[in-house]
């Protein structure tokens, strides 16, 4: 039998204070666990970097890229809207080159003909954009329609907005005349010595690809995309965004400003959240990336030079990476804690059956992709492509949520599904 450390030493570990918990320790418990939970989970792929005193101490992909092709070292994530922190970095770089500068308008450089001659026009600045106080919605279309518009004056309040990161893309490939990725590639990722994070292309090697999977851990038909997004659909592997993080932490001054409050200790600075109030002063940048059959999530913490990013291929990832996180970080439960819980309080309650039966059916998305929803007791179990399967809670009569995170689920009508996270609209469905 092995035996018992000696007391003092037992309680010397107890009295350690590191943000991670002990190497060997972590490392054995998560090779044997992450197989178990995403098993649970249906989840096929998922990639893990750990950083301490500010170098890559540990990276690790598990399972497959789909049935059949087990994921090899090198494992390629579409990483869905940890895109945007990578744009901020792009272009808080141009901004210390002095190529481009921070608080100039936009409108210098591009005018969207859907909102020209707008009186809020000159308010659109890198900073407002960066810091998702814009104005516009997460996509246009959630406005209902396809043109852009205000739905509130820039600069005064949060409003998280891919919309608004492409609008800055527009405005610098118009300065500089050339196309986004090729500016990421001239002035972060070359420097860094980065090289396999692109956006797709007829060259990207497939073969090392975690395609994209649904709650039941079932493959999407691919989805390829061809054009470069600021906000959306970069692809990398878990060493390049642990080497981006680093990056970041390195140069924390420059994004590490609260610009807008979000939540309790949240708020957003240029391009990363800010998680506050964290022990010994400690603070956290963070970002996660949503999209059908993409969870993925990362927490960056400058003052330690520690951090941890976490890519997965299914809806249902997100599971999955908040059990990484929680086993890996001292901090990890009041980071995920900070991140999940929403800017109101969420209180359960019960409505008749005959009203939870009103909004049970399909749901069909304008691509086309389904959402179940069923009945499930005093809830409502939802289902289907882009969204975890899970169970959601009454909180009114047609709004509810998902216990544990920032996740809601509206019914404006019985014929109508919108689904938020973290605040921001992120797909809506009619039904068939």
């Amino acid at each position: 039998m092995k035996p018992k450390p000696a007391f003092f030493i037992i309680v010397l570990l107890g009295l350690m204070n590191s943000t991670f918990a002990q190497p060997d320790t972590l490392e054995a418990g998560l090779l044997k666990d992450i197989p178990v939970w995403m098993a649970e989970y249906h989840v096929p792929c998922v990639g893990v970097g750990i950083i301490e005193n500010g170098k890559i101490k540990w990276a690790k992909n598990f399972g497959e890229l789909q049935a059949g092709h087990p994921a090899p070292k090198n494992t390629l994530f579409n990483i869905a809207s940890q895109t945007k922190p990578v744009t901020a970095m792009l272009t808080l770089k141009l901004v210390q080159m002095g190529k481009w500068d921070l608080d100039e308008p936009l409108a210098h450089y591009w005018i969207d003909p859907d909102i020209a001659g707008d009186p809020y026009l000159g308010k659109l600045t890198t900073r407002i954009v960066l810091s998702h106080q814009t104005g516009f919605p997460n996509w246009r279309s959630d406005n209902g329609g396809t043109k852009l518009h205000f739905n509130f004056e820039p600069g005064t309040k949060f409003g998280y907005s891919g919309e608004g990161y492409e609008y800055l893309r527009r405005a610098l490939e118009a300065k500089f005349q050339v196309s986004l990725d090729q500016l990421l590639n001239t002035y972060l990722l070359k420097p860094l010595d980065i090289k396999n994070t692109c956006y797709w292309s007829a060259t990207l090697d497939t073969n090392r690809f975690a395609f994209w999977h649904d709650g039941q851990g079932k493959r999407y038909a691919t989805s390829i995309q061809t054009s470069v997004n600021s906000a959306d659909d970069l692809i990398t592997t878990i060493e390049d965004y642990c080497t981006l993080g680093l990056y970041a932490m390195n140069n924390a001054s420059l994004y590490n400003k609260p610009e807008v409050k979000v939540k309790e200790n949240y708020y957003r600075g240029l391009g990363w959240g800010l998680v506050e109030g964290l022990p010994n002063g400690e603070y956290a940048f963070e970002h996660g990336g949503s999209d059908i059959g993409v969870r993925t999530m990362a927490f960056f913490l400058p003052k330690s030079k520690r951090g941890i990013v976490v890519m997965t291929n299914a809806d249902n990832g997100a599971f999955v990476s908040d059990r990484i996180i929680a086993r890996a970080m001292d901090y990890g439960k009041q980071l995920l804690a900070t991140m999940n819980k929403g800017a109101g309080r969420h209180q359960r309650i019960t409505i008749a059956d005959t009203l939870l039966q009103r909004y049970t059916g399909i749901y069909a998305q304008s691509n086309g992709k389904l959402i179940k929803v069923e009945q499930a007791g005093s809830a409502l179990k939802v289902s289907g492509d882009g969204i975890p399967t899970a169970v959601v809670y009454p909180e009114s009569s047609n709004q509810f949520f998902l216990d544990g995170y920032d996740v809601q689920l509206q019914f404006p009508d019985a014929n109508t599904l919108v689904v938020f996270e973290n605040g921001k609209q992120v797909l809506s469905a009619n039904r068939k």
